[in-house]
């Protein structure tokens, strides 16, 4: 447990000290725990051999959308998926929706212990996502 705040403290650090002009690329909307992340979702990408993942401006925008709706009816799920998939204008998408972890690297753990988030994660071809979050709803919503 120590370790994993040692980590997100040094993470949360990390972030803080990137210069303006290098996070110029990271679209509006996208909050310092959906870089947090995102960054981390990279790294477990990374270590399973896999491309890391950009911020796309489109589908951070259709994550806000997401977890909006889930925060306005007070359920979590992923209605409207084919819609969204749809808007992406992509030949694959994959969707991760979580709810009630304030700490983004908790959220991290729960879906990796979970076989269907854990494999969205690591789906091999996607390379853009938008992540955002809504009280404490969140939508990762990643795309070919």
């Amino acid at each position: 447990m120590k370790i994993k705040l040692l980590l997100f403290t040094v993470l949360l650090l990390a972030l803080a000290t990137i210069p303006a002009r290098a996070r110029e690329a990271r679209p509006a909307g996208v909050s310092l725990y959906g870089e947090t992340l995102l960054a981390q979702i990279n790294i477990y990408r990374q270590e399973n051999g896999l491309n890391g993942l950009r911020f796309d401006p489109g589908l951070t925008q259709l994550a806000q959308k997401h977890s909006f709706e889930m925060f306005q009816q007070k359920r979590i799920g992923h209605s409207n998926f084919n819609q969204r998939f749809e808007r992406a204008d992509s030949r694959l998408c994959v969707e991760n929706v979580g709810w009630n972890f304030t700490n983004p690297l908790k959220m991290f753990d729960s879906w990796r212990a979970s076989r269907g988030h854990d494999e969205n994660m690591l789906k091999e071809g996607i390379t853009k996502a938008g992540i955002a979050e809504v009280g404490d709803y969140v939508t990762f919503f990643a795309c070919k």
